[in-house]
């Protein structure tokens, strides 16, 4: 009776399992586990594949759970059916005891994922960011900001935009007004954008360097020369002739932030952004002219 039993319930149990994976495999699949990539708006980021794996997850527990009560139900069957084989009894136990251990680790792993996840979409900062521009919906539930993790958000600045590169135009920390003339025509065009997007808050913190362009090309020595060696201040590893610079460092202290500063960049068509802001309170942004090799 009890090879019967076996077999009947091996066959109950995986056409069970053939049919939920039916039904999950089409309502993932409408869904979409990473909800991104369908146009230029919402491009794919690392948030997306954290949720998209936050997904499987929830996939799985959801067959986890069937499975379980079936396998329980199942186990329930068998140990009525015994009549007091204690084989077939003992059979049964083990399997409840089984189903039990695995579902609670299952559990205790879905729970250790969203409690993680949510203390990742804390939101920080006075701009209101998040960490990886991952969002909570709910203490189980989680969105992707685009805007916040990778494309930043520009602040609204209700100024008139400018139309030349005039050092008149920009802000300069202190000294720095010296080196506006040390731009190439590229740069001078991303820094025109930049102000234009970012407004009167958009502070200059270098163009070149203070040591000289042509020294710091010709003669380089840190210091006096403050950026590195063939950087994109001093025109990069080929720099044109007449050298001049391809990079602007953006201050950080007047009220914008990283995020700010390079959606900026990246909607002016920078070449390259550098978040230095931990050790010198600046973005770095350099233009798509500048060859660093």
């Amino acid at each position: 009776m009890f090879k019967i039993i076996k077999s009947n319930h091996q066959a109950v149990f995986l056409c069970l399992l053939f049919f939920l994976f039916l039904f999950t495999s089409t309502k993932v699949s409408a869904a979409g586990l990473v909800p991104c990539g369908l146009g230029t708006s919402d491009p794919c980021t690392l948030c997306h594949f954290i949720v998209g794996i936050k997904s499987l997850i929830d996939w799985g527990m959801g067959i986890l759970i069937a499975l379980s009560v079936t396998a329980i139900s199942i186990a329930g069957v068998i140990y009525v059916v015994s009549s007091g084989d204690s084989e077939l009894t003992k059979k049964a136990k083990s399997f409840v005891t089984s189903t039990v251990i695995g579902f609670a680790l299952m559990l205790g792993a879905w729970l250790i994922i969203n409690t993680t996840l949510w203390l990742f979409s804390a939101k920080k900062g006075g701009d209101g960011s998040y960490n990886l521009g991952l969002e909570s919906k709910s203490w189980n539930s989680f969105s992707c900001s685009t805007a916040s993790s990778t494309m930043g958000t520009l602040p609204p600045t209700g100024e008139e935009p400018i139309s030349g590169y005039n050092s008149a135009n920009f802000t300069f920390q202190s000294g720095i007004e010296a080196q506006a003339g040390d731009a190439s025509a590229a740069l001078q065009t991303l820094i025109v954008c930049m102000r234009n997007k970012l407004g009167s808050k958009m502070t200059i913190n270098s163009i070149s360097d203070s040591a000289g362009l042509q020294t710091c090309i010709s003669s380089y020595a840190k210091p006096p020369c403050a950026h590195t060696k063939s950087s994109c201040h001093y025109g990069g590893t080929a720099p044109a002739s007449p050298p001049k610079s391809e990079a602007v460092d953006i201050s950080t202290t007047t009220g914008l932030t990283v995020l700010n500063i390079e959606a900026a960049a990246n909607q002016c068509g920078a070449g390259f952004t550098q978040d230095e802001s931990k050790t010198a309170n600046h973005v770095h942004v350099s233009t798509t002219s500048c060859r660093k090799e």
